[in-house]
Parts: C-alpha cells; structure tokens; sequence
C-alpha cells in the first residue's frame, strides 16, 4: 500500500519572468542617496587668511605711529614756520626801524619831553619827515572826591574801557576815595590769552592789526601762550562786560520804593529775625514788571510763599526771580530782551502787601541786586 504522507503535494515556488523579478528587486531596494564628501581647507588657504591679518595690524600700527610722529614734531614745525612767516612779513618795517635807531644814537638825549603825559604817540623829527612810535605807559591816579570813571576817563583823554581792565574793576560805579588807578596812555583794553587764542584771532575780533597789537605789547613771534596779559589798541569791551564792571549789569525791573533789602530783618509773619534772600520794590497792583536783562525764561507759575513766578537766565552764570505777580505774560522756554514785560506787580504767595520781590543768583549763589542793579 502506497504512503500518502510522502506523495502530498506542496506549493511550489511562483516562478516569475526575468524582467517582473528585476523589477521588484528595485521596488524592495533601499536608495541612499550619497553624501558629499566636506571639502577640507588647505593649509594654504590658512596661511594666506593669517598673513593677510599680520599685514593689517602692521598697517594700522604704522597709521598710529605716523600719526603720533606728526604730532610731537610736525605740529611744532609748523608753528616755528608760521612764526617765521609772520617775522619775514615785518621786513616792511625795517626800515623804519632802523630810522628810529638812528634817532636814539643821534638825537635822543636831547629830545624834549612830550607836553601831554597822556600822549598816546611819540613823535620825533628825522631828516626826512616825522615818525610816530607807539608807546604804552600806564600813569597811577589818585581818587579825590568828586570823581567818577567817567571824569577821570574824559579828564585824562582815555576811554573807560582802558581804566576798567588796567585796574580789573568789578565795581567801577563805586570808586574809593584815595586809592590809586592805574590809567594806560592808550584807548584799548587789557586781555588775557585763552587756551585756543591766536594773534589773528584776537585781532579780528578786536577790529585792530596784528601789527599793532605786537608793536605796543613789544612781542617777538606771532606764537603766544595762555594765560599772556596783551593790551589791545582800539579794543572794547562787549555791552555785557562793561555794564558788569559798572555795576549796572541789570536795569529795575518796576518803578517803585524799595521797602525792604537783602539781609537780616524782621519776619513780618512771625515777628522773628529772618534773612530776606532779595529785595522789595513797592508798587501798585498790575504795574509793569520788566526783563531786568535779556535772557531766556527757565520758569513760570506758582512757586509756594513766593507766589505766581518768573525766572530768567542770563549770561556769566546769573539768574533772576520775580515773585507775588499778579499775572505773567511769557512762558517758559521764551527769550527775552532788556525792559520786555513780562508780568505785572500783584501780591501772590506769603505777602504784606503789592510789591515785587526781586532776587538776583549767580551760579547758584545770592548776589545783592543793589551792587549790580541802579535802582532809578
């Protein structure tokens, strides 16, 4: 009898044509795409990038080591070389300076003295015409009574400007009697050198010559030094410096009596001793209070005991306060000029009464409005 079990007929396996079975190998392969392989930089490349960075650090150390140079030397350089310049310029006057010379060889011992001490010239007959030197003297004048800076100015043929910076007057409105002033024999000004200053400059803002201004000063090169004391012949002070050296560097802000001054007094709220920080210029109500001075308005509106305010600043350093107004008529930020309204008299704030109370400050400190105010 025949084994079944060995006859049982298993699946065989499907066979496929060539091209399906290719083509199902491709359907079950995986694709990888291939990496690109990083480029690795050359050592040369390296060596190139750090020389080129050598090169500029040395360049820039060049830069600022020329630079450096230039400044220690060159700058020097330059000014003897301006000095120069400006002394192969006064050639011109050689000759005249020779003329002079020749003048104190010959002649000099016999000249007269000038009839006017004051004289702001010399002048001297040579063969040939007269020659004019300028000379500077400064002449000591005793103070008597009576005498103001403008007398003494007229009196001796100067101009007050020459006075005040001669003698550095801060209060030339108040002259002590018997002390002495030094007059110079020349309408200009005394000025110091700044830092920054140059002859040319000093002379173009003066309205003078360089000349002249080296003449008179006796000087030998065009390079000067800050903190040098020149006088410059012609030369004036500005409105604001000589207002200042008068002591009338601001006007009365309101017609009025003065009722009380700056210092110690007694409170009239608490009948104790107190230090009144201004003055008090009585006037009525709604009286015109004017800019004691140009400048700009820092302040306007209601400041505690002083009552509706206005403060103004002014140049060198000043302020302004004008308290117990009734209305102000300029507002902060605005710009002012001397005797503009700017509010009226009222009696705002801790106040007796209508009045203006007026305060002056210079660089945050108190200054007496009568030494630089000429109450009218």
């Amino acid at each position: 009898m025949t084994n079944r079990a060995l006859f049982i007929d298993r699946p065989r396996a499907r066979v496929l044509p060539s091209s399906d079975r290719k083509r199902e190998l491709i359907q079950n392969q995986k694709v990888e795409q291939r990496k690109k392989p990083t480029p690795k930089l050359s050592k040369t490349l390296f060596e190139s990038v750090r020389i080129k960075s050598i090169v500029v650090k040395r360049g820039l150390l060049f830069i600022v080591g020329a630079s450096v140079l230039a400044i220690l030397f060159i700058f020097p350089l330059l000014l003897d070389i301006k000095s120069y310049l400006w002394e192969k310029a006064r050639v011109l006057y050689k000759e005249e300076d020779l003329v002079y010379n020749l003048f104190l060889m010959e002649g000099g011992a016999n000249r007269q003295a000038a009839p006017s001490v004051l004289s702001s010239t010399e002048s001297f007959s040579i063969p040939g015409g007269e020659f004019v030197v300028p000379t500077l003297r400064l002449v000591p004048y005793t103070v008597t009574k009576g005498d103001s800076l403008f007398g003494i100015a007229r009196k001796l043929n100067v101009s007050i400007d020459a006075i005040i910076t001669a003698n550095d007057l801060k209060n030339a409105y108040y002259l002590r009697m018997g002390s002495t002033l030094l007059v110079p024999n020349i309408s200009g000004i005394y000025y110091t050198v700044k830092k920054g200053d140059s002859l040319y400059g000093i002379a173009k803002r003066h309205g003078t010559e360089v000349n002249r201004i080296a003449d008179v000063n006796d000087l030998g090169s065009s390079v000067i030094k800050s903190g040098t004391r020149l006088f410059i012949p012609g030369g004036t002070l500005t409105s604001w410096e000589r207002a200042s050296a008068i002591g009338e560097v601001f006007q009365s802000p309101v017609k009025g009596r003065i009722s009380s001054r700056m210092g110690f007094r007694q409170d009239p709220f608490t009948n104790r001793r107190a230090y009144h920080t201004g003055v008090d210029i009585a006037a009525r109500i709604g009286t015109t209070v004017r800019a004691s001075q140009f400048g700009r308005v820092l302040y306007t509106g209601y400041r505690g005991n002083y009552g509706k305010t206005v403060i103004i600043v002014h140049p060198q350093g000043y302020e302004t306060l004008y308290a117990h107004l009734e209305k102000i008529t300029v507002k902060r930020g605005q710009s002012v000029q001397q005797g503009d309204s700017i509010g009226a008299v009222g009696s705002t704030g801790r106040s007796t009464g209508s009045h203006l109370h007026f305060e002056v400050h210079q660089n945050g400190k108190l200054v007496d409005p009568l030494k630089v105010v000429r109450m009218r």
